[in-house]
Parts: C-alpha cells; structure tokens; sequence
C-alpha cells in the first residue's frame, strides 16, 4: 500500500512539474486552482496510461520470448495439471509423443508412459507433488508414442505454482535412444562373444558367483560342463576359419536350444563351450541323472550333421561335467571340469564323463609336473637325443633332435610325458626356441669336421611354435648366432596342425625356403592330405608315419598307402622318410619302393649326444 502511495505521489509530482512548465507563473484565482487540479488529475492518468501500455508491451515481449523459446526448444517440454492431464506442449514433445497440441490436452501423461514402467511413474510423480518446488526430479523411463512405437526417455520432472492457476507440474524429457544402444553395444562387447553371441568368460563367472549363491541358499545341487568340440582343428586347417566360425555359431545356437530356462551357456574361446546347470536337485543322486539326461543330449545334438554351406561337417563333442552344491568355490570347479573334460578326450571322445575325486591327485599332479617343467628349462634338466637316419646304403645321412627331460626323480622322460602340459601352459614356445637354439649350434659344430659337414638335421616345430609372428625372426637369430648352414636344417611341420591354406601360412613357408631351410610334413598320411596344399607349400620332404609303417605287409593294412605316397612324393620331386622302420622286410619293402631314407630301431634307437658320436665313428656318413 505505502508503495503504490508513493507511486501516485511521484506521478503527481510530475505531472505538477509539466502543468507549470505550460502555465504562466502567477498567483491563481480561486477558479483557477480548480482548473489547475484538473489538469494535474488529467496528464497524471495520461501518463499512468503510457506506463500501463508500456509495461503492457514488455509483457507481450517477454511472453513472445518465452514462447519462441518454449516452443523451438531442442528438449521435450510437457505441462501437467494436477490430475495427470496435459495443459501444454511444444513443438518437440508433440512430435515425440505423436499428437497435435490440441489433440495433447485429451491424453493423461501417463498415456504415453511404456506398461512396465507405469508403476514407477506413479512413484516419481507422487514424489514430484510432494517435493519442494526448487528440487526437480529425474529419471529414466520407457516412453511410447500415441500408436504404441516406445522410446527410452530422461526425465526432468518439477512443480510449479502460479499463483492463479495453481500448481503444475513440467517435464522437460529427452529421447536417449542413440545413447541407450551404446550402452547396450558396450555391455554386449564386453560381456558377450561376438560370433555366437553367448556370454562371454567375463559374463559366465558373474553368473557362476550367482548360482553359486543360490545353491547356498536353496540347499539344491547344480552342475557345470565343460565341451569341447572333436577334430575343430581339422577342419580349420581342411576348409579354413570361415567354416570354422559358422560351426562354431550353429553349435551355439543349438546349445542354447537345448538348455532349460535359467541355464547359462557360453563360449569360452576357440571350441570350448560352457554351461551352467541350476538347481539340479536336492541331493547328488537325482542331479547327476539329470545332468547326465542333458549332457547327453547336447552330445547328441551336437552330432547331428551341420550344414555348412558347400559341404555337410559331422562334428562330435567331449563333455566333462562337475557336480557342485553348498559350499563350492568356482576355482575348483572349473579346474574339476576342465580335468573331466581331459578325461573325456583321452578316454575316446565324443562322450560325457563326470569328475571324480580320484582325478584330483592327477590333477596335483599335473600342477606339479607343470611347475617342475618350468624349473627343467630354467636348470638345464632339458637335452636333446638324436635318431640317426640312413640312406638306401646304410650310411648315416643325419638326424631328428627328439627332446628328452632329465627328471632329477623320475629319471629320463619323453615328450609324451610332458609335452602336452607344456603345450596347454604356453611353455612349448621358450622349449621349442631352446630345442631350435641347441640344433642349430650342433649342426655348425658338425660342418668343422669333414666327416660330418654333410650330416642334416631335423626338428621338430609345434603348431603353436609355428603360428607365432615372430617364428621366423626366431629362426633366423638361431641360424646367424651360431652359424649354421639353413640347408642343413629341416623343420618338420605337423600336417594337419601345422599346415593349412592360410596365406599367413603359405607366406611363412615361402620366407622359411627363402632362408635355405628345408621344410618337412611329419606324420604323412595320418591327416587330410592335400594334394594342392603339397604342392602351394613347395615343401622338400614327406616323412612317412611309423603307425603306416607298422602295419605294412599284414592283410588289410596301409602296404598300398605307403606306395601312394612314395609314388606321390617322386611325382612332385620330394624326398621320402620312413619313420618306425623295425624289420629287414620293413626296410626292403620301402627300399624297393624308391623311400629314400630311414630311421628306427632296426637301425638305431634315439641316443644322447656322446652315443651317437660314437656312432659316427663305427658307420661311414653319406656325402
């Protein structure tokens, strides 16, 4: 009241102030002060009603402002009556939610909230109402338009209170689907294998910590299973990695098919799978029959011919599987299962077969051989034996570098006592580059001497040895530090294994031969040969199996194998080897039919350094 006294006194003032600026300045008449009056009252409203026109046109400014900015704001804006009905929207939140703005004022907010999140809407908007009106609330809610298409949505929900309207509520909301499905990639990159789309390890071990969880709770058994796919690598090597992945994603979906609902399957990498078996039972009995029933039937599933699009791959599976109730720890179990899974393999594959106690001492002492293996590389417990090879003549043409463990209890060991953990631990790769290291400082010992210069020798290359990026700068170093001849050397390459069409292969081969070293294919005959693979590779030797060799002269056996090949190798003008050769009428048969070299025990069993020096010494080396 006293402001708006003051107001009116001011314009009075002023207005005063105008009429004696218009008026002469003299005493006025008793009239005239009437006059005087009148006028003052008269420019004083003039001038309040410029104020209100004024003041009016800012308002309309300011309104126009707020509009423009209310309606081309690049965020969604909705108003709420107290009921939940829509009282206004802009441009963008019309075309969001697919309604005219009139049209709009018919519809409830909550109309256009997805069905599964209603009941949180319901939460956040009691919030809203409840709250203090400078305290907004947000949230992230599943929206949908006015012909049901839905939309994630980040929500800024505040109430307002006009005072001649009362209060409302805004929400400003903003469609986050772009940002939703990064996240989701994220998470699906992280979490899930990119070829099967089945949680990855990352994922499988958070859900083994869950239902580990809940088998403490519940007091029910459940199972884990490992599998792994019989042969995969034959058939990367044979039809290559595409056919290799689309096996892969076929046995991964019907995995996934053959599981119950609340079981995990995943990919661990490569060709193993593993699944997860919730609440089995309540006691071993009745879950180990149940996880049996299904192990079975995903082997049997499994078995079913895949198409793989230019052919039909009939693949099987070993299955190991662990039994797991209260109390269990997710190390030990994936240790049991992994061994189960072993047990499998070596029992003949394409199988299920359960983890039992009595393979926990195997499996200590597997740790224990791997932990030794590695102190064997490290004190020299490692050696190399040589298997003399022999010419059509019986004179001594070179050798193989086997690999022999020293054991300071177990006395000496062969490779198949080890070296199969040491393939699965990684340290065949510092082994093998020892074993190269080792031969190829004998051969430049032996070219110092006339009556061994000519001798060769060949080692052996594991496929993990040969894949590596810098298998031939390692091979190099080993050549240029201790001197050797390349053409000396052999590298035997395991076919099958080793060798497959990839062009990383064929340019490795290629740069090997580009070097002078000789490259061999062990074990001929026992892999899916190929006649163009031969061939691509250039290769300067086959080297027969002993298990052809063995058989040879017995009805039904490989006798005409081992013609075919020595005939095939002379076509292509390869030498041969013949590995195992035991008996006179085994060495006559191969000599008569053109095999070019031998090696067994009919000749020589693998000796230690000194021994077959000694060798040397009694039989005359080939030139």
């Amino acid at each position: 009241m006293g402001q708006k006294h003051q107001t009116r006194s001011a314009l009075r003032l002023a207005a005063e102030a105008r009429l004696e600026d218009a008026t002469p300045k003299e005493s006025p008449e008793s009239s005239q002060a009437l006059v005087h009056e009148l006028q003052v009252n008269q420019i004083e409203l003039e001038m309040q009603n410029e104020a209100l026109r004024q003041a009016q046109h800012e308002l309309e400014e300011s309104r126009n402002r707020y509009v423009d900015l209310f309606e081309s704001a690049p965020v969604a804006y909705v108003i709420l009556a107290r009921d939940g009905r829509l009282t206004d929207a802009n441009q963008l939140a019309t075309r969001l939610l697919g309604r005219t703005p009139a049209q709009l004022l018919q519809y409830t907010f909550d109309q256009f909230i997805a069905p599964c999140d209603r009941e949180r809407w319901k939460e956040q908007s009691a919030a809203v109402w409840a709250g203090t009106l400078d305290a907004p609330q947000e949230a992230e809610l599943l929206l949908q338009n006015a012909e049901g298409s839905q939309f994630p949505a980040q929500l800024q929900c505040g109430a307002l209170d006009p005072s001649h309207t009362g209060t409302t509520m805004r929400i400003a909301f903003f469609d986050i689907t772009e940002r939703a499905e990064a996240a989701a990639e994220i998470h699906r990159l992280a979490y899930f294998d990119a070829l099967t789309g089945l949680p990855n390890r990352r994922l499988l071990l958070d859900r083994l910590a869950q239902t580990l969880a809940t088998s403490e709770r519940k007091g029910l058994y459940g199972a884990i299973v490992f599998l792994d796919l019989d042969d995969f690598k034959v058939l990367n090597d044979t039809r290559g990695h595409d056919a290799g992945d689309r096996l892969l994603a076929e046995v991964g979906q019907r995995l996934r098919a053959g599981l119950r609902e609340g079981d995990t399957v995943a990919r661990m990498g490569g060709d193993e799978f593993v699944v997860i078996l919730d609440g089995l039972g309540p006691t071993q009995e009745s879950a180990a029959l149940l996880a049996q029933n299904i192990g079975e039937k995903l082997r049997q599933s499994i078995a079913e011919p895949v198409d793989l699009g230019e052919f039909v791959f009939h693949c099987t599976t070993s299955i190991g599987v662990r039994l797991f109730g209260p109390g269990e720890t997710q190390a030990e179990l994936l240790q049991h299962a992994d061994l189960a899974l072993y047990r499998a393999k070596s029992a003949g594959r394409n199988r299920v077969i359960f983890f039992d106690p009595s393979m926990q001492a195997v499996l200590d002492a597997r740790g224990r051989l791997e932990d030794a293996l590695g102190r064997a590389l490290r004190e020299g417990q490692l050696e190399l034996h040589y298997q003399p090879r022999f010419d059509g003549e019986r004179r001594v043409v070179g050798a193989e570098s086997l690999l022999r463990w020293r054991h300071p209890k177990h006395g000496l060991m062969t490779p198949n006592d080890f070296l199969g953990i040491a393939a699965q631990t990684g340290l065949i790769l510092p082994i093998g580059r020892w074993v190269l290291e080792i031969a190829c400082a004998q051969l430049a010992t032996w070219s110092q001497d006339p009556a061994t210069r000519e001798l060769t020798l060949a080692v052996n290359i594991s496929a993990l040895e040969f894949r590596q990026s810098d298998f031939l700068d390692m091979v190099r170093q080993a050549l240029d530090s201790s001197g050797a001849s390349p053409e000396k050397l052999t590298l035997e390459l395991t076919e099958g294994a080793t060798l497959d069409s990839s062009e990383e292969t064929m340019c490795r081969a290629r740069q090997l031969r580009e070097l002078g070293v000789r490259l061999s294919v062990d074990d001929f005959g026992t892999g899916w040969s190929s006649l163009s693979r031969l061939t691509r590779l250039q290769l300067q030797e086959i080297k027969i199996d002993r298990s052809l060799v063995f058989n040879m002269g017995q009805a039904g056996t490989d006798t005409t194998l081992v013609s075919a090949i020595i005939a095939l190798a002379k076509s292509l003008g390869l030498a041969t080897v013949a590995e195992g050769v035991e008996t006179e009428a085994q060495r006559h048969f191969l000599a008569a039919e053109g095999c070019d070299t031998f090696q067994g025990f009919l000749f020589s069993a693998p000796l230690p350094l000194e021994g077959f020096q000694r060798l040397l010494r009694h039989a005359k080396p080939g030139s």
